[in-house]
Formats: structure tokens, sequence, C-alpha cells
């Protein structure tokens, strides 16, 4: 796979999140070795705008497909990072597609969520010439991932734009995330910031009823920051209140790098529980 090794050059994370990116590249890079890959499969110009499709050696069909987004707060990161997951993934049976978006502050956060909305679009698109059934998909992600995969489920009017009908997504698996964080606020063009009375953010999304119940898997670290040990529950609570299937996985021990690295483990907890929700 040397297609991973010409990735384009980002500046420094921190120490951690650096150490993490180069493991997760070298394990994806191995991973893609044991499975069926289409890789940088355009959804736009940029060539950001791409997804990898990781489908099992041995074909199928029908198969249930995970859409999973890399995190990196929104200015770093590579859908390569989120390949070691599918030997794992695959083995259910099932497809990864792996998806990457153009990052901040080269664009707006708005164009960012439209690309991560393109992207289920296209693996819906593409799913059957792997073996993927298109009316099942369900999206996860990790960190900022993590709140893409939460408001891919909130968001019914850039949904409606995508051209992807209301049942489109069918379950939600965010992880180690910061779901207080309005995007809006961010946005470097103020004319694109919303009053605090517009909910923005996944906890404040989660207290208006979803227009459908679908299964939501919210997990975290054991030994996250504060913030996310916090609004994990927060989030499973508002969206048990709204009328959603949501429950809240802790993976115990693991710091924010190491409870995505887990995901890997075909034994892991999440991992399990990701195979019976998509299963089923």
């Amino acid at each position: 796979m040397n297609n991973f090794k010409k990735l384009p050059a980002q500046s420094s994370i921190n120490e951690k999140a650096d150490a993490y990116g180069e493991v997760a590249l070298e394990t994806s890079e191995a991973a893609a070795d044991t499975v069926r890959l289409g890789y940088d499969i355009p959804f736009g110009d940029d060539p950001a705008q791409a997804i990898d499709v990781y489908a099992p050696k041995e074909g199928g069909t029908g198969l249930p497909v995970l859409v999973f987004f890399h995190g990196g707060n929104f200015t770093h990161g590579f859908k390569e990072w989120c390949g070691f997951m599918a030997p794992a993934i695959t083995a259910f049976p099932a497809i990864l597609v792996s998806a990457s978006y153009r990052l901040s502050p080269e664009v707006s956060f708005r164009d960012l969520l439209r690309d991560c909305f393109a992207a289920v679009k296209k693996a819906q698109e593409v799913a059957p010439d792997f073996g993927g059934d298109p009316d099942r998909l369900f999206v996860g992600g990790h960190s900022a991932g993590g709140q893409i995969a939460a408001l891919l489920v909130q968001r019914d009017d850039w949904r409606e734009e995508a051209g992807l009908p209301e049942d489109a997504i069918k379950g939600s698996f965010p992880m180690s995330a910061n779901f207080a964080r309005r995007l809006t606020d961010l946005e470097t063009d103020t004319s694109l910031h919303v009053g605090p009375e517009v909910p923005d953010s996944p906890l404040e999304l989660a207290r208006s009823p979803l227009k459908r119940d679908i299964p939501v898997l919210v997990a975290w670290g054991g030994d996250e920051k504060p913030y996310v040990l916090e609004e994990g529950p927060q989030l499973v609570e508002a969206l048990k209140a709204s009328g959603v299937q949501a429950e809240a996985m802790v993976m115990e021990g693991a710091d924010h790098f190491e409870a995505h690295l887990r995901t890997g483990d075909p034994d892991d907890p999440w991992t399990r529980r990701v195979r019976e929700i998509m299963a089923g």
C-alpha cells in the first residue's frame, strides 16, 4: 500500500496524538493487505474528498456498511488512520468505509460537514460494487469524527441536501467526542455564526426528538479528558429522553487514543457490540 506513503504533510498536533497517528497509519497499511480495497474513491474535486472501501476478500452480498470518520480536531487527520479497523469489521462480515473530508481553516465547518454527508452518499452509491447493501448504512467516528457521526443523524437539513433519504442511516457510533462544541461559533467568517438560541452542538440537537428511532452507541475511554467523560453520558441521557435507543460504553483503562485503537480488536466489547447492532 504505497499510496499510504503519499499523504500530504501535516503539522504536529501533540506528542500523544502524533504517536497515535503513526501507529494507526502503520497498522492500517498492514491491514489493507488482508481485505479487498477500493482506495481513494472521490466524491468531489478536492483530494481530501475521498473514501476508502474495505470489503471481505472472500466477497459477499447484502453486507451492512460502516462509514467511519477520522479525528484530528477538524484541522488534522487522514482517512488512512482508520484502515486498521478493517480486518475486525470485515470479519462480521461487513464493509468498512473510511472517509476523509476537507479540513478547517481551509473550509468552513458547514462545508466540512457537507463533505461528510457527501461521503455517506458516495458510500451508498458504491456499496453494491463491494457486496454492500446501500440500505444498511451505519456511521461512526473518533474524536472530531465522533462529533461528525452524531451530527450525521441529527442534521436532517444537510442530509436532505445531500440526497440521502430519511432512513438512510440505520445507526450511529460516536466515540470520544466533544458533544457540547458549537461548530458555528468556531467559524472564522462571522456571517456564519448563529445565536445561542439555535441548536448547533450534538448535545443541543439531542434535546429535540429525532424523526426516527435508531440505535446510537456512544463510547469513550475511561481515561479521557474531563469534558469527554462528562459529555458522553450527557449525550446518552439527552438522546434517551428524546426517545432514541442510546447506550453508553466506557472502555476502561483507555485514553483518548487507545479507545480508538482498541476497535481493531475483533474481541473488544466495542467491536462485538457494533457487530450485534449492524447484524440486527
